[in-house]
């Protein structure tokens, strides 16, 4: 029921799509990334702060997408690691938009960035790097659909996207135990992760679990010889029991294996 009204609003937002949206927002986060060599002042100037929004800064409600660096600084090492995180990002951009199309990939992303700012404009969790959780919704939403994607980490260390999923989880997860607040910046991630790839995920492990069953009972009617073509009238055993077993049909269509054929009865056909 969840994923019909979800193919409707799909179908009528269409006009929406935005191929390529998280390939943008990448790009605008290198950019603040970048700038703060000049200007370490800039990711303040745009981040999320509700007490400034309401005082008018109303772009914050935009920009604080665009800082999911947060204030890390301009470093060499720095420009490393973000280098292969926006291969990452266009790496998760495409491969979602090869799973959803554009319209379904602009939404998801639309309904974490929205869930975000009501969550942070209720509870106001003070400064906070806000724009990392829209990335974190689209990785977690990744590590689903290509759970043996391998990254090496460190260049060396071969590890399946899975685990890194399930470690970004539980790092939000715990960060939330720890400081209560951050409920406001971690539910939004995941409602929009609930709403499009949860179900999905849990219909298609019922599905496999309904075809597993499905082997099983066919397995079992094989060896009980349900489905056999052959099948003695004295000892029940079906060519199943033996590849190399005759069978021979009596005039009355009695069928008997080789070694129990009545010694009295006329021959068979």
């Amino acid at each position: 029921m969840a994923m019909h009204w979800l193919n409707t609003l799909e179908s009528r937002l269409h006009g929406v799509a935005i191929p390529g949206l998280f390939k943008y927002l990448t790009f605008l986060g290198v950019i603040i990334f970048a700038w703060q060599w000049a200007d370490p002042t800039v990711v303040e100037r745009i981040s999320f702060d509700r007490d400034k929004i309401m005082s008018g800064e109303v772009w914050r409600i935009l920009t604080f997408a665009f800082t999911p660096a947060g204030t890390a600084g301009f470093t060499p090492i720095g420009a490393l690691f973000l280098f292969f995180a926006v291969m990452i990002a266009f790496l998760i951009n495409d491969s979602l938009e090869s799973v959803w199309g554009p319209t379904r990939t602009t939404l998801y992303i639309l309904v974490a960035w929205l869930g975000l700012v009501i969550g942070m404009f209720v509870f106001d969790p003070g400064p906070l790097s806000a724009g990392r959780y829209i990335y974190t919704a689209m990785f977690l939403a990744f590590a689903t659909y290509f759970p043996d994607y391998e990254f090496r980490l460190f260049f060396i260390l071969p590890v399946k996207v899975r685990y890194l999923g399930w470690l970004a989880l539980g790092m939000m997860i715990a960060s939330a135990i720890v400081a209560p607040v951050l409920l406001c910046v971690v539910v939004p991630t995941l409602i929009p992760y609930s709403l499009w790839v949860l179900p999905a995920e849990l219909r298609g492990k019922a599905t496999l679990a309904k075809a597993a069953k499905r082997r099983q009972q066919f397995t079992l009617a094989k060896r009980s010889g349900a489905d056999a073509f052959h099948t003695c009238a004295t000892c029940h055993r079906t060519e199943h029991d033996d590849d190399d077993l005759q069978f021979r049909v009596m005039p009355d269509g009695t069928e008997y294996c080789v070694d129990h054929l009545p010694v009295d009865d006329t021959p068979p056909k």
